[in-house]
């Protein structure tokens, strides 16, 4: 039996290129095979099909961007530092040519979310680990008299992630960067 000449990983964040520019459906096996720069019975074999590898590349990059986010949170000194430094970062990727436009697990929520069960799951558990740890982080500015602790902290952190949806969404139409920094600003006033 022959054995695998590529790393799945590194593959797998290849992979996170191609179906970020395209989406789902629109790419193609031949995408793959030419993003990856394995072949189709490689793709076959490793990863079962598009759909396993796409799973694979979505939770791959959910991972990676949520345990920075979450070591943003956690490790600011100042709550309100590391959010807006958050709302920053979202504003900034409007504008880099560093990446597709758009987020490529919003893109994920808006495309599939509504009638793939498995892709569901895998954003929906990432979108609630999110939360909860911004929620942790808005207690603690809370406790330390930075955030207003008469607001609803759970209200508050749901109201900042969806603000960055939707920030990340009109992302993949809009470059008026004073559109997004008076959402940014606003939503981080809430805190106040």
């Amino acid at each position: 039996m022959r054995t695998k000449d590529f790393n799945e990983q590194e593959v797998v964040k290849k992979a996170i290129a191609v179906f970020w520019k395209k989406g789902y459906h629109d790419t193609s096996m031949y995408d793959l095979i030419e993003g990856l720069g394995i072949g189709r019975s490689s793709i076959y074999h490793a990863f079962g099909d598009k759909h396993n590898l796409f799973a694979r590349a979505v939770d791959l990059y959910q991972r990676e961007a949520t345990a920075r986010l979450m070591d943003a949170f956690e490790n600011s000194p100042s709550v309100k530092d590391a959010v807006a430094a958050f709302l920053q970062s979202v504003v900034d990727d409007v504008f880099s040519d560093a990446c597709p436009k758009g987020c490529f697990k919003i893109n994920t929520e808006v495309e599939m979310a509504s009638h793939d069960d498995k892709i569901r799951k895998i954003v929906y558990d990432d979108d609630l680990i999110i939360e909860d740890s911004l929620f942790r982080a808005i207690l603690r500015g809370q406790q330390s008299g930075e955030i207003n602790p008469l607001k609803d902290a759970k209200a508050l952190a749901r109201f900042i992630c969806s603000t960055i949806a939707g920030m990340r969404v009109y992302s993949k139409f809009r470059e008026d960067r004073e559109f997004f920094n008076d959402i940014a600003a606003t939503a981080l006033s809430v805190l106040d």
